[in-house]
């Protein structure tokens, strides 16, 4: 698999006419590239390749979507430029190019979803298109914004769907009866920031008839044994809420919506993201919606599109149709939208309060929720870890970590497989001998980051201050060696690839003058790293993207700063002057908000 992107270039450079000793043998290479008929060369100030081998360039030729050459100089490329047609495009000579940023962990259609909703999070919420939306600062400004939202609505019966309720700034979940001060005659439902738990008035209750013997976990009763409003984790949040957005799945409304998420992206200087939970909405739909957007060749943004397993099993009733539907999709993938792997889930919500931390558990007496039962999860992914897909699994706390290693070292020593490149999601906790178990069994981590900064000042009165400081381990897991990469989880973070890096180096929380856990900072060309080279390991997808080599897909993220001659705090502010996807040049100045 690792010598594709290599016999690519040979062929892709044979095939032009160059005539070079190994053009003989091109017969043999199975790549159905095209003739190299033009070969453009982007000249910058400098190229961080992040390969170590050849760490900078000066020149990068470029043919058919592919690096053709890294190069010191223009004279270095003259074995290809004087064969083939060139083009120098000078347009980086004063920029600093890195590869395209990569973020391992997005969800283009909920990010987008709930980012189009009427919000109440505490916290400023990221736009594509003109300033963020200012976050409420206290519980009564957030009914105050409620009341207004509700105010505007002009039909009566229309129903009321918020999102961005943020239970460790305010301190509680809502209830019923708070949703009931602001309206008992419509549907009146609040999405939680990490949408993961849902809350309702008495008029969705008693409209959806919910069966008084209900067994979904998670639906909350009172202390008269009525509902209270509270659906908390995903299944009982889905069960209220996806009714409600069935129709943001309509295909020119969830178009528009992802090019929202795919412009924000692009202006924080990202070439790939992620669909970490396909299905979850629809699983007929959202392939196809992918699709038209993603394979269009306009489309300044590659994808990876990992299933959702709770999701595909519910649709198709067995893991083995399941598994059917899954390989289908993933014979149509492209170099555009690539479908890979399997999504599992053990513990519940991290700004939610309901991750499973382990003992002793949270300040308050609660221990949080799980989506999968943990004595099920090793046997839901056996069949999957033995079809040979990478398995990524939302592990949080530490419960939970506890839980996914037991499955991991079970499947491991039944049915052994090298680089499989199991991926812990989130990872918002860890005790350091799981940690070096992740390094013995070949495991990788997927780090949300933006844990510390957002709402790392708020967790101590939950969790503890060494708990709290210990969020997002990154410094434990590179020095034992753990592949480790950082992601925003959009809208939990901001899809900001230069803010991860100052926060994986400095930790810095909200306040910007505190400092949580800086034993478990890294350096800059580990953070780098991160978003770019290991981001692309943890996915799988190193062989096309996440450095800059001959046979890889030509992705580029250009700045106007180096961030390497400026200090830490300052790198997230370095502007992003575009991004070059498959070659093609997208300047961010010519971003505009659709009409």
């Amino acid at each position: 698999m690792r010598k594709k992107p290599l016999m690519a270039a040979l062929a892709l450079l044979a095939g032009g006419g160059l005539n070079f000793a190994l053009a003989d043998a091109s017969h043999t290479a199975t790549s159905s590239a095209p003739p190299c008929a033009q070969l453009t060369v982007y000249v910058a100030k400098k190229f961080y390749t992040m390969n170590p081998g050849r760490p900078e360039g000066k020149a990068v030729a470029v043919c058919n979507e592919r690096i053709v050459s890294v190069a010191s100089s223009l004279d270095d490329l003259k074995p290809w430029t004087r064969r083939v047609p060139t083009t120098v495009d000078r347009r980086f000579e004063d920029k600093i190019v890195f590869p395209g940023f990569i973020d391992p962990h997005q969800h283009p259609f909920l990010g987008s979803i709930t980012t189009s909703l009427p919000m109440i999070a505490s916290l400023d919420t990221v736009q594509a298109y003109g300033p963020d939306i200012r976050g409420v600062k206290d519980e009564a400004e957030a009914f105050a914004r409620i009341r207004q939202y509700e105010a505007a609505l002009k039909d009566p019966t229309a129903p009321l769907l918020i999102w961005g309720w943020d239970v460790p700034a305010m301190g509680r979940h809502l209830t019923r009866a708070d949703l009931d001060a602001i309206s008992t005659t419509r549907p009146v439902l609040v999405w939680d920031a990490s949408q993961h738990h849902g809350y309702t008035n008495s008029f969705v209750i008693e409209q959806k008839k919910i069966p008084a013997d209900i067994k979904l976990p998670g639906v909350g009763r009172d202390a008269n044994g009525q509902f209270n409003g509270q659906f908390l984790g995903i299944p009982a949040a889905s069960y209220v809420i996806l009714p409600l957005i069935a129709h943001k799945m309509q295909p020119a409304e969830a178009m528009r919506m992802m090019k929202s998420q795919i412009d924000m992206n692009r202006r924080n200087g990202i070439t790939t993201s992620t669909e970490h939970s396909l299905g979850v909405f629809s699983v007929d739909a959202e392939p196809g919606l992918l699709n038209a957007v993603y394979n269009n060749p306009q489309t300044p943004q590659r994808l990876v599109a990992i299933p959702a397993f709770h999701s595909y099993l519910a649709k198709f009733g067995s893991p083995e149709k399941a598994m059917d539907a899954v390989h289908d999709l993933q014979k149509k993938s492209t170099d555009r939208l690539l479908f890979r792997g399997i999504k599992f889930f053990t513990d519940d919500s991290f700004n939610g309060l309901t991750f499973k931390p382990g003992d002793p558990g949270f300040a308050d007496g609660t221990e949080g929720i799980w989506v999968t039962p943990p004595e099920k999860l090793a046997g839901l992914i056996e069949p999957w870890w033995r079809d040979g897909q990478q398995v990524f699994v939302h592990s949080i706390g530490v419960e939970a970590q506890d839980v996914t290693l037991a499955a991991l070292r079970k499947l491991s020593a039944q049915y052994p497989r090298a680089d499989h490149r199991f991926t812990f999601e989130h990872f918002g906790m860890a005790r350091y001998d799981q940690i070096r178990a992740m390094k013995a069994l070949g495991a990788s981590a997927n780090v949300n980051v933006f844990y510390i900064w957002l709402r790392g000042e708020m967790y101590p009165k939950h969790i503890g201050m060494d708990r709290a400081e210990d969020l997002a381990p990154l410094g434990t897991l590179v020095g034992e060696g753990v592949p480790t990469t950082v992601h925003s989880d959009f809208p939990i973070g901001q899809p900001k690839p230069l803010m991860a890096v100052t926060l994986a180096m400095t930790r810095l929380g909200q306040s910007g003058t505190r400092t949580l856990g800086s034993h478990q900072a890294v350096g800059l060309q580990t953070a780098l790293r991160m978003v770019t080279s290991d981001a692309a390991y943890v996915l799988g997808i190193d062989d096309k993207v996440g450095t800059l080599e001959p046979g890889k897909l030509a992705d580029f993220t250009v700045l106007d700063k180096d961030p390497y001659a400026v200090k830490p705090a300052a790198i997230r502010d370095i502007p992003v002057w575009g991004t070059v996807v498959g070659g093609k040049v997208y300047p961010t100045s010519e971003i505009t908000k659709p009409q």
